[in-house]
């Protein structure tokens, strides 16, 4: 049995902002006991369900939202921030191509 987890690794070798990898970690977590194939529409809606219930809004293009319970001390400004940018652009579109591959496969 395959779960939908597999598609969170490898993880990016970039980020938008230091938050972004602990949202992508809380993620693939969630998905642990999910089973493959998966619906890609579903997978889409439940990655921004969960952005606007950590941020309180959907990712938007150029906006970065702080989110307490990502913040680490001494990592630096950026720390429990996550970018819109990123999501939108970067991992939603990898997650749904490796989802598809998974799909397949």
């Amino acid at each position: 049995m395959r779960y939908v987890s597999v598609i969170f690794t490898p993880e990016p070798g970039q980020w938008g902002l230091r938050g972004d990898p602990f949202l992508w970690r809380l993620l693939k977590e969630r998905y642990q006991a999910a089973e493959l194939p998966y619906p890609p529409e579903a997978l889409r809606e439940d990655i921004l369900r969960v952005f606007a219930d950590l941020t309180g809004e959907l990712p938007a293009p150029g906006k970065h939202y702080y989110v307490e319970r990502f913040a680490k001390t001494h990592v630096g400004m950026s720390t429990g921030w996550v970018s819109g940018d990123f999501w939108l652009d970067t991992a939603i579109p990898l997650l749904m191509e490796r989802l598809a591959r998974a799909n397949r496969s």
